[in-house]
C-alpha cells in the first residue's frame, strides 16, 4: 500500500529559519533566536521524521512580548495500517511520504498583578489543515511564590478523508476545545511544584482515514470452491470524546552538587477507557561554567480503548463502508492498544558565552505490547537525535 504525498526540498526549512532570524534581528531587540534539528529514526526501516524548528522573540516597547515559531517536518518510511503482520511487509505496512509546515505567533503582556498570553497557530499537510487559538491568564500571590493560571484553547481542523483506502467522505471537520487550570508553588529557594488540569471535548471526524480493519467473509459457502476472504473496512472512532489530563511536576535544586532534579507524572484518560500514565525524571548536572549534562528516563503505560480490536471477526459488528463516527466503534490502530514504552536520553549543553549555547541529545525509545494479542512487530523502537543552538542578542 502506498500513501502518495508531496516531497519537501531542503530549501524550505532553511527559508523558515532565515525569515525568523531576520524578523528577530530587524524588528526587535534584546531577545533570542533558537534553531533545532531533530531526526527520529525507527528500527527495521520503519518511519523516519526529520524536523526543523526555529524560534525568534523579543520585547516590544509597549510592554508586550512577541514570539514567532516556524516548524517543518518531513516523514518517510513504512507504517502499519491495520492488518495483522505477515512475513510480507507489503501486506501490513503502508509506504509513506509526507510533509508538514507549521507556524505559531504568540503575544504576552503583564498588567498590574496579571499576565496575559495569546497564541495563534497554523499547521498544514497535504491532507490536513489545523488552526489553533489559545488565551491564558495568570496571577501571582504571596510575593509571587504562588501562581494561579487558567486558559482556553481551540483547534479548528480539516481532514481529507478522500485518501487511498479511506472512507471517501470528503473534507471533514474536527473541533477541539480545551480548558486549563494550573497552580505553581515555590516552597523555598530550592524547591518548586506545579499542578495542572486540562479538560477537552473533541468532536467531528476523529478517525484516521488511513487506518483499516479486516473482516473475514466466506464466499461460496458450502460449495467446493468455498473460500475465506478478508475485506478491509475504514475504522470508525466516536465522533465525540471527553478527555482529561492531570500533570504534576517538582523541581529541586541541589546547590552543593551544582545540580537539579526534575520529576513529573502525567495522567490521561478519556470516555472510551483509553488511559495513559507518564513518569519522567531528569537530572541536570553542571560542570563548571561551560557544560550541563542531563540524563533522562521516561516510562509510559497505556490501557487500551474499548473499541480496539485486532479484527472484526467474532465481534458481531457489521462495518459501514462509509463510517461517520456513529453506530458501532472499531479500530485496529496499535496506538490504541495496551502497551508500555521506555525512553532513555542524554543531553549535553555547551555555553560558549552567556548569550550563546549549543546542545546535543540522543534518546532511545522502546515499546512493548502488553495485551498478549497484538503482534509485537507493529510497535516501533526508535532513536532520536537532536541538535540545537540558542543565541541572545
Amino acid at each position: 500500500m502506498m500513501i502518495p504525498r508531496t516531497h519537501l526540498s531542503f530549501s524550505k526549512p532553511l527559508l523558515v529559519s532565515s525569515l525568523l532570524f531576520l524578523l528577530a534581528g530587524k524588528l526587535f531587540s534584546e531577545k533570542a533566536f533558537r534553531l533545532k534539528f531533530q531526526d527520529w529514526v525507527e528500527d527495521d526501516d520503519r518511519i523516519r521524521v526529520r524536523s526543523w524548528y526555529a524560534e525568534a522573540g523579543a520585547s516590544l516597547k509597549n510592554g508586550w512580548e512577541v514570539g514567532v515559531v516556524g516548524m517543518v517536518d518531513t516523514i518517510t518510511g513504512s507504517t502499519p495500517y491495520g492488518t495483522p503482520p505477515t512475513d510480507n511487509r507489503n501486506d501490513w505496512l503502508a509506504e509513506l511520504e509526507d510533509e508538514r509546515t507549521a507556524g505559531v505567533i504568540s503575544l504576552a503582556t503583564q498588567k498590574d498583578d496579571y499576565e496575559f498570553s495569546f497564541e495563534y497557530g497554523l499547521s498544514e499537510e497535504s491532507d490536513y489543515l489545523s488552526r489553533s487559538y489559545a488565551a491564558g491568564v495568570s496571577r501571582g500571590f504571596a510575593e509571587d511564590t504562588l501562581t494561579l493560571s487558567a486558559g482556553f484553547s481551540y483547534l479548528d481542523d480539516e481532514v481529507d478523508s478522500d485518501v487511498p483506502g479511506g472512507p471517501g467522505l470528503g473534507i471533514q471537520a474536527r473541533r477541539t476545545p480545551e480548558i486549563f487550570l494550573g497552580v505553581e508553588r515555590i516552597l523555598d529557594p530550592q524547591t518548586k511544584f506545579s499542578f495542572n488540569l486540562t479538560y477537552g471535548r473533541p468532536k467531528g471526524y476523529l478517525s484516521d482515514p488511513y487506518r483499516i480493519i479486516g473482516l473475514t467473509e466466506t464466499l461460496f459457502a458450502g460449495q467446493p470452491e468455498e473460500v475465506d476472504v478478508v475485506y478491509p473496512y475504514s475504522e470508525n472512532r466516536p465522533n465525540k470524546r471527553e478527555t482529561f489530563v492531570s500533570y504534576l511536576e517538582g523541581v529541586r535544586l541541589f546547590k552543593k552538587l551544582d545540580a537539579s532534579a526534575e520529576a513529573s507524572y502525567r495522567f490521561f484518560t478519556d470516555d472510551s477507557d483509553l488511559s495513559g500514565h507518564t513518569f519522567e525524571f531528569q537530572w541536570l548536572q553542571r560542570f563548571g561554567d561551560k557544560f550541563v549534562l542531563r540524563p533522562l528516563f521516561r516510562h509510559y503505560l497505556q490501557n487500551a480503548a474499548d473499541f480496539y480490536f485486532l479484527t472484526l471477526d467474532g465481534t458481531g459488528i457489521i462495518p459501514d463502508p462509509q463510517p461517520d463516527g456513529t453506530g458501532s466503534f472499531y479500530s485496529s490502530d496499535y496506538r490504541l492498544s495496551e502497551f508500555k514504552a521506555n525512553t532513555y536520553g542524554l543531553k549535553l549543553t555547551y555555553f560558549h558565552r552567556s548569550d550563546l549555547s549549543f546542545d546535543l541529545s540522543y534518546d532511545r525509545y522502546a515499546v512493548t505490547g502488553t495485551d498478549g494479542q497484538t503482534d509485537q512487530r507493529v510497535y516501533p523502537d526508535a532513536g532520536v537525535l537532536t541538535l540545537g543552538f540558542q543565541w541572545g542578542f
